[in-house]
């Protein structure tokens, strides 16, 4: 599992609903998901993140 960053904006929602606090942040906009902690949630993660994300940026990739 890995989720990957397309589009950003910077709006924070993501990072705002992660509660693993696996979300780093540059300037606002997403540089890298931490899987490690992410897998806490299950093999998958919440998906909160995914579901939180206006625009699409966010998609689980296999």
């Amino acid at each position: 599992m890995a989720i990957a960053v397309l589009s950003c904006q910077g709006c924070g929602r993501c990072s705002q609903v992660c509660p693993a606090d696996a979300i780093l942040r540059n300037g606002g906009k997403v540089v890298k998901i931490d899987e490690g902690k992410c897998r806490e949630y299950g093999d998958e993660g919440c998906r909160k993140c995914v579901e939180a994300c206006p625009y699409g940026a966010l998609v689980i990739m296999d």
